[in-house]
């Protein structure tokens, strides 16, 4: 009996040794990661931690250093750009590998081979987006460039460098968690990342959505609903500039007929997808206090941890350049260097198009066009599913490119159809070339040098200089189409549809020192009619009314009033639609009613972080705004209503009780405005009703703006414990200070270009992708309140003598 528990004994110990060392489903190998040595705990550093280092690389060239500062900010400074980039690499991976690792997965379409099979729809879609096939592209240009390959070549050796020196113990947490290891890093890779980029700013498109509401409704009923340019629009060039002559004559366009193919209700899903936004700005030395021009910016992006940012300096011969860099890819996005700043927002013109394939019938290799059977290019993808069998799918490639959607697999959020998509970003482009040049630009000559290799995904570039100029310019590759071109699906059979010249990129719209004294764009449309090219895009318009409202009036700015700019909350759209709701609240209200209205009476129209009112507003607004359009458009792709900027001019003739909005809308809505103002008002209160008592409310039980919104930085594995939810912060997609439930401000930057340049920066994270450090998130309080640091910004020498440096490398080859 005794021999028969001892086996027994032996048995359980060898299957919890098996158990605690082997992963199980989608669970990591427990005993691995609850190691007190080596697993999970390892990953906790002291609060106390000295960073400071002596190290040494066999594939440095030279001695260089690297400085960090209070803030965990690195400054390198190398004696030539390999080692500059190869030191960058290696502090991207040290601080942000897993975070790298996972986004060009992602890019590539193999979040599968991690997660598993919940990730193969998603991995199907980038494949068939074409997302490696435009980075294999874009990748030949850019090795073929001996700048921008020796760039590339450095920096992945850097990363290379550290993944080398990695054991189980040193791993990132996330790794742990997961249970996989990192692969060394590539060229394709930081290819990979600018597509990821790219599909970000540029993937989602309204031709679907257009495509139903033309065979939903009459021209002039589209037209009024969903204009090109909405009324009042204040365009990033502003009115009046004198746009060069075109080289190019605007095609003419083919018959509707020809162009584009009908369809029915009953060949389309639907779907919700959320846009992008960005201000940017800057103010000539004339209207400022200090006579130099002032550039500020603050990209609105997805609010993750990792953040999608590291701050860092960049010090070489010919290089001394600040700002935020996008780990997975080398040199520095936006920031300033001795000469001169810029920022980006995103442009919105549209670079992507879908048509209609007509296949050969009885012969799946084939489609028509131009009346000729002509065969598909094939690639076939095997996507690697953990825990599961791999995965083949065959994706056919045109003339126009890759098939996205077909009946293996259909589009859950538009047209159900075989359609291939056209993307600039397909192209062989070379944006690291841009940046590898904005970095060590001197003028404005050197920066426009610059940004014409920076093709997709399309920006407002902003630039002032210490010379005191400044500009913008909406840069990208754009086509020379004819006016309706990409608005709708097309006709992929007629050469009619096909993408044809390129407008010359110096022919972009721009402007050099405007008259009004400052330059602006916060996503609204580009340009005013005069401009001689055609284009459409997905513009809004309200945050660019509130910003060119402000900079108008400044005559004698400071930094300070561009932080204020950067935090306002103040609503164009409340102050505009809440007048005239106001008029169709009941006079009867309940006890617990009568206080919040009373309290909207006399609102300001900010929507300040701990406003109760600001709640009241933005929710019976979200509620108005889908009740008014739900009814007849509740079954258009993507959500794509009539934009809140629109339904705010609609609601206009409301002001003048001798005229009705019927005349207009007659037909076109299934309840009347009022009715629906007085619905969504009951609705909104009931909602507000339903919350408990408790966190997030003020002492009357009203609940602050802050919590009902709900920002939140969460971990890019979505792990609560990793996040941060109802961050403290005012502000909406409606107002400059856009922080909304999962995007915002992703890097606010304003910079003074003076004789001593004085900077600020802050951004929703912390330098650091461990969870366990206390660099992970450490900005995100001085985020939501407002407050900045004062940028460090080095000269460029071999030894520094500054307070805010905390630890020195010393590196040696």
């Amino acid at each position: 009996m005794r021999r028969f528990f001892g086996v027994i004994l032996i048995a359980v110990t060898i299957g919890l040794v098996w158990l605690l060392n082997n992963p199980i489903g989608p669970l990591p190998a427990l005993g691995r990661l609850l190691d007190p040595m080596n697993g999970c705990w390892a990953n906790a550093e002291p609060v106390n931690k000295n960073f400071s280092a002596d190290l040494k690389f066999p594939g440095l060239q030279h001695e260089a250093r690297v400085w960090i500062d209070s803030q965990f900010i690195p400054h390198i400074h190398a004696a030539n750009d390999h080692d500059l980039y190869f030191l960058e690499g290696y502090l991207h991976a040290k601080f942000r590998l897993w975070q790298m690792d996972m986004e060009t997965r992602a890019a590539a379409g193999r979040v599968s081979e991690v997660i598993g099979e919940k990730g193969l729809s998603f991995d199907r879609k980038q494949r068939r987006k074409g997302m490696v096939f435009a980075a294999e592209n874009s990748l030949r240009a850019m090795e073929s460039d001996a700048r921008t390959k020796g760039m590339m070549d450095a920096y992945t050796e850097g990363i290379n460098s550290y993944i080398s020196s990695l054991n189980y113990r040193t791993l990132p947490l996330e790794y742990k968690l997961m249970g996989f290891v990192p692969e060394p890093y590539t060229n394709l890779k930081i290819s990979l990342m600018l597509k990821f980029m790219a599909d970000d700013l540029t993937g989602s498109t309204n031709d679907m959505a257009l495509t139903y509401l033309r065979e939903m409704l009459s021209p002039a009923e589209l037209t009024f609903l969903y204009p090109e340019k909405i009324a009042g629009s204040t365009p990033v060039i502003p009115k009046g500039t004198v746009f060069d002559k075109a080289s190019l004559s605007v095609p003419m366009a083919p018959a509707d007929s020809v162009a584009f193919p009908r369809f029915t209700p009953a060949d389309f899903g639907d779907a919700k997808v959320e846009g992008k936004g960005s201000n940017n700005w800057a103010v000539s030395g004339a209207r400022t206090a200090s006579g130099a021009a002032i550039l500020c910016n603050d990209p609105h992006l997805g609010l993750n941890l990792p953040s999608l940012w590291y701050v860092a300096q960049l010090q070489a011969p010919g290089t001394n350049v600040y700002g935020v860099s996008l780990p997975g890819t080398p040199g520095i996005i936006i920031g300033f260097n001795d000469s001169l700043a810029w920022g980006f927002t995103n442009n919105y013109r549209d670079v992507k198009d879908y048509y209609l394939i007509k296949p050969v019938a009885g012969d799946k290799n084939k489609y028509w066009f131009e009346g000729k059977q002509t065969e598909f290019s094939k690639r076939v993808e095997r996507i690697v599913v953990h825990g599961k069998p791999d995965v083949l799918d065959t994706v056919y490639y045109t003339l126009h490119g890759p098939v996205m959607y077909d009946d293996h697999y259909m589009s859950k959020d538009g047209l159900r159809k075989m359609l291939a998509v056209c993307w600039m970003a397909h192209r062989a482009t070379n944006e690291m070339l841009s940046i590898y040049l904005l970095n060590k630009a001197r003028n404005y000559n050197e920066f426009v040098d610059a940004i014409l290799n920076f093709q997709c995904p399309a920006q407002n570039m902003v630039y002032a200089d210490r010379a005191g100029n400044i500009a913008m310019w909406g840069q990208g590759q754009f086509v020379n189409k004819w006016k309706g071109q990409g608005e709708y699906v097309m006709d992929g059979s007629d050469s009619a549809t096909l993408w044809k010249e390129l407008i010359p990129m110096r022919e972009n719209p721009h402007v050099l020192n405007p008259a009004q004294g400052f330059v602006s764009s916060a996503n609204q449309s580009v340009t005013d009619d005069t401009y001689p090219y055609w284009y459409d895009g997905d513009f809004i318009e309200l945050r660019a009314w509130r910003l060119n409202q402000l900079l108008a009036t400044q005559q004698k700015a400071t930094v300070n009033d561009m932080f204020a700019i950067q935090q306002d909350t103040y609503s164009i759209l409340a102050a505009n639609t809440l007048p005239i709701m106001l008029r169709y609240v009941p006079a009867k209200l309940d006890n617990w009613v009568a206080p919040m209205v009373a309290d909207l009476r006399k609102w300001d129209y900010r929507l300040d972080a701990h406003s109760t009112a600001a709640t009241l507003y933005q929710v019976w607004w979200s509620y108005f705004y889908k009740d008014l359009w739900s009814g007849r458009f509740g079954a258009v792709p993507d959500g794509f209503w009539p934009l809140p900027e629109r339904t705010m001019q609609l609601m206009a003739p409301l002001n003048d009780t001798t005229t009705t909005i019927a005349n207009e809308l007659q037909g076109k809505l299934v309840r009347s405005i009022p009715d629906v103002i007085a619905g969504s008002f009951r609705e909104a209160i009931d909602s507000l009703s339903r919350y408990p008592d408790g966190a997030g409310k003020d002492t009357t039980g009203k609940m602050y703006w802050y919590y009902a919104k709900n920002t939140t930085v969460s971990h890019l594995t979505k792990l609560p414990a990793f996040g941060f939810d109802h961050v403290d912060i005012g502000g909406w997609g409606n107002t400059l200070n856009a922080a909304k439930g999962d995007h915002g401000p992703s890097w606010r930057m304003v910079v003074q270009m003076g004789r001593e340049i004085e900077a600020y920066g802050i951004y929703p994270g912390g330098q650091s992708g461990n969870p366990g450090s206390r660099y992970y998130a450490d900005f995100i309080p001085d985020w939501a309140a407002g407050k900045y640091f004062r940028i460090n910004f080095l000269q460029n020498a071999e030894q520094q003598n500054n307070d805010h440096i905390k630890y020195t490398w010393t590196v040696h080859p």
